[in-house]
């Protein structure tokens, strides 16, 4: 297990010591949770997912001036660059987290990543959450339906050609612009399929990194498990010349969901 990069250690200490001092007793917790809490990170590329729960209140007043109080702080912190380019981050309050069973809106996916965070301000109020198959079963099957509905929808939107005289260079910026969108959500669509359906599987939550360890030591049977591979890449940022990765994702997402179908 790798040790999580300085500037991880730093953010997640910096966030969680600023959010106490400005928020004092309207702060209830504060977990990261994801690649930076399990450290195992694609170093400057993976984001540190922050959830910050504050305490429930009495009146509208109360909860307007303790959100203006975070805003703030996120803000000051958003113009240090290191921090406006990994930071991402939920607002909740207490009474809107699971309950006696019910998730509140929560994904069982989600929810299991939360389970096994680090708690960093306050208690982790999904440390004793039961998660069954079931649940992280449908919730996998929604997402990654989600990501098929995406890649699918792209399909269909028209492309234009200008019409350009002979000796003009064509400039294309909105169909490098709808490139580089379709190679973002192909990449993100291999990878997070690939890791709701191990963390199923696992019954435990798995780090990106491991999702592409995994594709190349412990392949899965029925997939694409090269693209898991180049698709670790092209996340951090390699230039990865992958064979039509766009329609290849789609395959992939649609033998996930075959695999999610007979658990």
């Amino acid at each position: 297990m790798s040790e999580v990069p300085m500037e991880y250690r730093v953010m997640k200490k910096k966030f969680s010591k600023s959010l106490k001092k400005s928020l004092k007793d309207s702060l209830s917790s504060v977990i990261v949770y994801g690649g930076a809490a399990s450290d195992r990170v694609f170093s400057g590329v993976s984001d540190i997912d922050f959830l910050i729960v504050l305490n429930s209140v009495e009146n509208l007043t109360s909860l307007s001036e303790a959100y203006n109080k975070l805003g703030s702080e996120i803000l000051s912190l958003l113009e240090n660059p290191l921090f406006a380019s990994l930071l991402d981050y939920d607002i909740y309050t207490v009474d809107q987290l699971p309950k006696d069973g019910d998730l509140n809106g929560f994904s069982a996916i989600r929810a299991l990543a939360l389970k096994t965070g680090e708690t960093l301000v306050g208690d982790n109020p999904f440390a004793d959450i039961e998660l069954s198959k079931s649940q992280l079963k449908i919730s996998a099957q929604v997402m990654v339906h989600e990501y098929l509905d995406k890649l699918t929808s792209l399909l269909f939107i028209p492309q234009f050609e200008s019409i350009l005289e002979d000796d003009e260079e064509p400039e294309t910026p909105m169909q490098e612009d709808m490139e580089a969108e379709k190679e973002f959500l192909a990449v993100d669509a291999i990878l997070s399929s690939t890791q709701a359906y191990q963390m199923i599987t696992r019954n435990e939550y798995v780090s990106m990194p491991d999702v592409v360890l995994f594709g190349e030591t412990e392949p899965i049977e029925g997939v694409d498990n090269e693209l898991i591979t180049q698709a670790g890449l092209l996340k951090q940022g390699v230039d990865a010349d992958v064979d039509d990765l766009f329609n290849r994702a789609i395959d992939f997402c649609g033998d996930i969901i075959k695999l999610l179908n007979s658990l």
